[in-house]
C-alpha cells in the first residue's frame, strides 16, 4: 500500500513540495518555526535575503517571539 504524500507550501516562496516519509524536499527551521523548500534553503546559505525577511519571521512575530540577531553580513541567519 502506497503512503499518502504530504504536500506543504514553502514559508518563503510560492512553491509546494513533498514533506513526509521517505520524501523530504524541504527543511524545518526550529529557530523560525517554519518549513522551507530545499531551493530556498540552499539559495540562502549565507543568510536570508532581505526581501524574504517578512515571510521568514512571520511565525515568530505571530507568536510574539524574538527575531534572531543578524549575522556579520547584516542578514538573518539561515538556521
Amino acid at each position: 500500500m502506497k503512503e499518502a504524500l504530504n504536500i506543504i507550501k514553502c514559508a518563503a516562496c510560492p512553491s509546494s513540495f513533498p514533506y513526509g516519509p521517505n520524501n523530504y524536499r524541504g527543511r524545518y527551521l526550529p529557530r523560525y518555526k517554519i518549513t522551507v523548500c530545499d531551493n530556498c534553503y540552499k539559495s540562502n546559505h549565507d543568510g536570508w535575503a532581505p526581501h524574504l525577511e517578512d515571510k521568514i519571521t512571520a511565525k515568530l512575530r505571530e507568536l510574539g517571539e524574538p527575531i534572531p540577531a543578524r549575522n556579520l553580513e547584516g542578514w538573518l541567519p539561515r538556521d
